[in-house]
């Protein structure tokens, strides 16, 4: 896994599927098994090291991985930026090829299907996310 460009988790767990020290500098995470409350598919320690992207904030940290992270992002010690504000041009994509960027994919499918798309496009070389 610490070689991986994409990591995408897809499951029903209900705790994390991997440690944060195995994500590389690079690497794109989603989630998109926790969509129900107490679902946990990443590590809380990967977000504070990543930049965190959504669906929807609010229901991300109702039943998305965020919700482990919650307090921290009301307290704005954490930062999470709606998937929609970065395909309008609202707020930035990934800014450089070391970040880690992490996807909590909660439940808009058709946002689902373009961030796979520009993730292919932007690995491929034939257009870059942000």
């Amino acid at each position: 896994m610490r070689q991986a460009d994409i990591v995408v988790a897809a499951t029903p767990s209900r705790e994390p599927l991997f440690q944060a020290d195995w994500v590389s500098d690079g690497t794109h995470v989603t989630s998109m098994g926790s969509d129900a409350p107490g679902k946990h598919e990443l590590p809380t320690e990967l977000f504070s090291k990543a930049s965190l992207f959504c669906d929807l904030p609010s229901q991300s940290v109702q039943i998305g991985d965020f919700q482990h992270v919650r307090h921290e992002i009301e307290a704005g010690r954490l930062a999470v930026t709606a998937i929609g504000d970065v395909i309008e041009g609202r707020a930035p994509g990934r800014r450089s090829e070391e970040q880690i960027t992490v996807f909590d994919s909660s439940g808009i499918s058709l946002q689902d299907l373009y961030m796979a798309d520009a993730l292919i496009k932007a690995k491929s070389g034939r257009g870059a996310i942000g």
